[in-house]
């Protein structure tokens, strides 16, 4: 048994996609590859929303992913799915492309669960300090280095020096990113970002 199959044997998986053939497809090959406790397709996010939420992955499609950010809950894991790959700025969460053949996305499957197995279940939070957490959160809510230093009462340097290891510990370069990690992980709600 491979060290992603033993990390699914007691995880429950959610797939939301409106394509039926696409999500029972990717159940089928939850299921013959890795094993997992329960695989549950859902057509809609508003149906996942009606389910029991207790899904430790949840793979939904990029599109969804960005239009229902704030309502989206998962214990540990969120994958996005499209016909094509994304360009790595676009990519948080981890990205699975379809338009390939088995083999070619099993082993995709393998590496997304391997990088989360690497995260420990993706609970990189735990990760950073207190005031990391609250550097990421202004960082997140569009604050630029002086704004951070002054508020939280410490010198341009130590931001700059938190910034950098966020980034080290996180492996997130982009801002977007970052606002979007801050809010999956309840750093900050999406109603703390500015408005446009």
């Amino acid at each position: 048994m491979r060290a992603s199959e033993a990390m699914l044997s007691k995880q429950n998986i959610a797939i939301i996609s409106g394509d039926f053939l696409s999500g029972y497809g990717l159940k089928a090959l939850f299921c013959e590859y890795f094993t997992p406790a329960t695989v549950d397709v859902f057509a809609t996010v508003d149906g996942y929303h009606d389910g029991k939420n207790s899904y430790h992955l949840l793979i939904l499609p990029a599109a969804d992913y960005l239009v229902h950010l704030n309502r989206l809950t998962v214990k540990n894991k969120i994958v996005t799915i499209a016909a094509a790959p994304l360009q790595a700025a676009q990519s948080q969460p981890p990205h699975l492309y379809t338009l390939c053949g088995e083999q070619e996305m099993v082993e995709q499957l393998q590496n997304i669960l391997a990088n989360f197995d690497a995260l420990q279940g993706g609970d990189a939070k735990n990760e950073l300090s207190e005031r990391e957490c609250e550097v990421l959160a202004k960082v997140a809510q569009g604050a630029i280095n002086k704004e951070i230093a002054d508020s939280l009462n410490i010198s341009l340097n130590t931001v700059i020096t938190h910034r950098k290891n966020i980034t080290a510990k996180l492996g997130i370069k982009t801002i977007s990113g970052l606002t979007v990690y801050a809010i999956l992980n309840g750093i900050i709600s999406g109603s703390d970002l500015p408005k446009s």
